[in-house]
């Protein structure tokens, strides 16, 4: 090392003394398993510019950045494919089949006699009682019954294949102190997310007009559009968060990014812009669940207009008295489903409008090419949305429609990870 090193880039002064003494008086030194490094990671790790490795150090060991980043990169794909896979399971009217619920999980039936079992179960609740009543065979029911199990199911996979190498990582001493606790919070959260789904589809059980009372009697059977909100707010909590993790892992440093103060000035204004975009798509997927939870998107199959009108008078209606009125925003399936559209432009055009700031500024590669996803991400669900309504909701357009508000908070997250500012330039600015 030369003298200009700075102190905290030796390693010598990450060792405990005995191992420092014992190298300077050229004696070997058994180092302990955890600070213990293969030559090739030892190597890597000397390559890498001392920024750089000061950075990634703030995260875990030097040396596994990848290793993690790859994990937690899967970790996203299995919870993406389980909000996909959930979205099929409402569409397909799978969600309320199984009548019980165990954390552990259960096999599917095995005998005839426990497929007439769960059957009968399942016939006393409004779902059968109102909508198959002496309609509904036993292969039908166990169709939808394997497709709510496989979707229980998928999602214990996925938390075991979080926890087991995160116990790993953690137990090694690889994962340090701020990305241990962001992963452990992330894994409690989706321990949760277990409990809350079940608190959602128990909701189904009960008549409709118990959760919805304004929309009257004889209502489809379906789960609380408020647990549904619920259920899904945590899911992308969760899924941001891991992305996010994941991003900071396998992507260069701010400072390698924005290699220059113009570049990072550029970096600053655009930014400031990308936050309120990001909540207000964001916001615009936490409306989504109410218009599925109501089922408003098989009504007003039609657009621009809705129907005949621009504006539908029940809007009117609840924006003349919103206090008094207030469940509306939630449960009247011409607000919400209004609500949902003007969200959804507003989103478009926001996001549009910070693509085209961006191509104003200097910004750097790596910014540049993050923001030029925004006008295909966004378009593309777009007209992906309105397709979907106007052929009343068909299953497989419905879960892409889902997939694809997912693939737009990714892209958001993408944009704002791009535009970190390298701390040291940032407060000279």
């Amino acid at each position: 090392f030369t003298k200009r090193e700075p102190l905290s880039n030796l390693p010598m002064l990450r060792l405990p003394l005995r191992h420092v003494l014992r190298a300077s008086a050229g004696r070997p030194s058994q180092l302990p398993w955890r600070m213990a490094m293969p030559a090739w990671r030892c190597k890597a790790t000397m390559a890498m510019p001392a920024e750089a490795q000061v950075r990634l150090g703030e995260l875990v060991t030097p040396g596994w950045e990848k290793t993690v980043g790859l994990w937690l990169a899967g970790t996203c794909g299995m919870l993406f494919s389980m909000i996909a896979i959930g979205g099929y399971t409402r569409l397909s009217g799978s969600g309320l089949s199984m009548t019980d619920w165990r954390l552990e999980g259960r096999r599917l039936p095995w005998t005839q006699e426990a497929w007439v079992k769960e059957f009968e179960e399942y016939k006393k609740y409004p779902e059968y009682q109102r909508l198959h009543s002496g309609k509904m065979e036993l292969d039908e029911f166990k169709r939808i019954y394997f497709v709510e199990w496989f979707h229980r199911m998928w999602g214990r996979t996925a938390g075991l294949l979080f926890a087991g190498p995160l116990f790993y990582f953690a137990s090694r001493g690889i994962l340090r102190a701020r990305l241990g606790l962001n992963l452990t919070g992330l894994f409690g959260l989706g321990l949760s997310q277990a409990f809350v789904g079940w608190w959602m589809v128990r909701s189904g059980f009960d008549p409709p007009e118990k959760h919805t009372p304004t929309l009257g009697p004889n209502q489809r059977p379906r789960v609380s559009p408020y647990r549904l909100a619920s259920h899904w707010t945590a899911a992308l909590t969760i899924y941001a968060g891991c992305v996010w993790n994941t991003l900071s892992l396998l992507r260069p440093s701010p400072s390698a990014m924005h290699k220059s103060a113009q570049a990072v000035k550029a970096a600053t204004q655009l930014r400031a812009m990308a936050i309120p975009t990001t909540a207000l798509v964001t916001l615009t997927l936490l409306s989504g669940p109410f218009v599925a939870g109501n089922d408003a998107g098989r009504a007003y199959n039609t657009w621009p207009k809705m129907l005949d009108d621009w504006v539908p008078p029940e809007w009117l209606s609840f924006i003349s008295s919103p206090l008094e009125k207030w469940r509306a925003l939630f449960e009247e399936t011409a607000v919400v489903q209004f609500n949902h559209r003007m969200l959804a432009y507003s989103s478009v055009a926001a996001s549009l409008a910070l693509w085209l700031y961006s191509t104003q500024l200097p910004l750097s590669a790596a910014a540049a090419g993050a923001t030029s996803l925004l006008p295909v991400v966004l378009g593309g669900q777009m007209f992906l949305g309105i397709a979907t309504l106007m052929l009343y909701v068909p299953i497989e357009l419905g879960v892409l429609h889902q997939a694809g508000g997912v693939t737009v908070l990714t892209t958001l997250l993408y944009v704002l990870h791009s535009l970190r500012l390298p701390v040291a330039l940032a407060a000279v600015l």
